[in-house]
């Protein structure tokens, strides 16, 4: 009996594939969205062979990992081979993590909503295949990503002028660990009734996070 491929390791090939660039847009968005049987689904690039290595419960669940993977990958697409691999293996090699970069990083897109949330992780990462940023950043802005509600970071990056987030933020935003608030500014432009711009501005993951995730 053949015994089945392991969908991390896949994954990881699948990442550093030279066909990357044949992914297009149109088809991340409008296509994936009409997959609901196996066999259009195995005829999805590159996604088709590595969705078919894992085990699912039903048709909607391999529907949205298809749907997630595709748009990961997407963001990856400009970026030559040569360099995909390399900063792969060099992360693998270093021995930092107990995870390789293909588990990882399969097993947070498991875990994602299927919103916005694939684009960024996948922005993140070709930033880090750039090396805009470094792999643990990476991680740290994966985590909080993961535990964000979606929409919450859509009304960050809303309110962020390329200084400050104008206006009130709600909780989640608040706790998020992506925002600094300066209290004792607040505090003196309601004392003297004039208040001026917030002083609500984005720590360095949130810039990260939005500047680079969801530009």
């Amino acid at each position: 009996m053949k015994k089945p491929e392991n969908p991390n390791k896949k994954f990881e090939l699948v990442i550093k594939d030279s066909e990357l660039p044949s992914l297009s847009k149109e088809f991340a968005e409008v296509a994936v969205d009409g997959i609901m049987d196996d066999g259009v689904l195995r005829d999805l690039p590159l996604v088709g062979s590595l969705i078919g290595a894992v085990k699912f419960g039903n048709s909607i669940n391999k529907y949205l990992s298809a749907k997630k993977i595709y748009k990961f990958l997407f963001e990856l697409h400009h970026i030559p081979q040569v360099q995909r691999i390399k900063k792969i293996d060099e992360i693998n090699d270093s021995k930092k993590y107990q995870s390789s970069v293909g588990e990882m990083i399969f097993e947070l897109l498991e875990r994602l909503e299927s919103d916005g949330k694939p684009e960024i992780i996948g922005k993140l990462f070709a930033a880090v295949i750039t090396e805009e940023i470094d792999y643990r950043t990476y991680l740290k802005c994966a985590h909080i990503i993961k535990s964000m509600f979606y929409y919450d970071l859509e009304e960050l990056k809303n309110k962020y002028d390329g200084k400050y987030v104008i206006g009130p933020v709600n909780d989640g935003i608040f706790n998020s660990g992506l925002v600094d608030v300066n209290f004792a500014a607040t505090f003196d432009q309601t004392k003297n009734h004039h208040p001026k711009k917030s002083d609500t501005t984005l720590t360095g993951l949130g810039d990260v996070i939005i500047n680079i995730g969801m530009k």
